[in-house]
C-alpha cells in the first residue's frame, strides 16, 4: 500500500493575510474618505433688502435665503443689523423655515446711511457659516458711520459664541491601523503554524 504526505500549500498563510489586510485597509478608506459634494456648507443665494441695494427706509423684516435647509440649534443662528449710527435694528429673535431666515427688523430708528447685516447659521452639513453684507438706506437724515461700525469686523467677533461644530479628529485611525495590521498578521501566523501539516 502506498501512503503520501500532503502538507499545507505554501501560499495559503500569505493568502490569508493579505486578505486580512485589504479588508483592514478597505474599513480604513472608508473611516477616512472625504465628505462627498453633497455635504459642501451651504451659502446664501439671496436676501431683501439685497447686498449693495439702496432702499428709502429699512424694511419691518430682513429675509436671507440660503441653498440648503439651515439646522435649528439653540443659539446656532444669529443675526445682528446696525445702521450707520452703530444703532441695533434688530428687533427679537431670528426664525427659520426650510431655506429662509427672517430676522424682524426696529425700521423706524434708523438712520440714513450704510446699515450692516452680519449673520451666522449652521449649515445642514453640520458647519457653522458665517459672513456679513451690507445695504444703502436713501431716506432720513444722514450720519457719519460710527469708528468702530460692525462692517470693519469679523463676524466671528461680533456674534456671540454659537454651539461648538468641531470636525471629527481621525487622527487615531491612523495611530489604529498599523497596529491592527500588525496584530491581525500575528494572529494569521500563529493560527496557520498552529494546525500544521495535516497527513492523509
Amino acid at each position: 500500500m502506498l501512503s503520501h504526505r500532503i502538507h499545507t500549500r505554501p501560499f495559503a498563510l500569505p493568502a490569508l493575510a493579505a486578505a486580512v489586510i485589504a479588508l483592514m485597509m478597505g474599513v480604513a478608506l472608508v473611516l477616512v474618505s472625504p465628505a462627498a459634494p453633497a455635504s459642501a456648507h451651504d451659502e446664501l443665494i439671496g436676501s431683501s433688502p439685497a447686498a449693495g441695494a439702496e432702499v428709502d427706509a429699512v424694511p419691518d423684516q430682513l429675509v436671507l435665503t440660503f441653498s440648503g435647509v439651515l439646522l435649528d440649534e439653540p443659539g446656532a443662528t444669529q443675526v445682528v443689523v446696525t445702521d450707520a449710527a452703530g444703532t441695533d435694528l434688530t428687533d427679537g429673535d431670528p426664525t427659520l423655515d426650510g431655506t429662509k431666515l427672517t430676522q424682524p427688523l426696529a425700521a423706524d430708528t434708523a438712520a440714513a446711511g450704510t446699515v450692516t447685516v452680519i449673520w451666522r447659521v449652521v449649515s445642514s452639513d453640520g458647519h457653522p457659516v458665517s459672513d456679513q453684507f451690507t445695504f444703502t438706506v436713501a431716506g432720513g437724515t444722514p450720519v457719519t458711520s460710527a469708528p468702530s461700525s460692525p462692517a470693519t469686523t469679523s463676524p466671528d467677533a461680533t456674534l456671540a459664541p454659537g454651539p461648538s461644530m468641531e470636525a471629527t479628529d481621525m487622527t487615531w485611525v491612523w495611530i489604529a491601523l498599523p497596529l491592527a495590521l500588525v496584530v491581525a498578521f500575528v494572529a494569521v501566523l500563529l493560527w496557520a503554524r498552529k494546525r500544521g501539516p495535516r497527513e492523509d
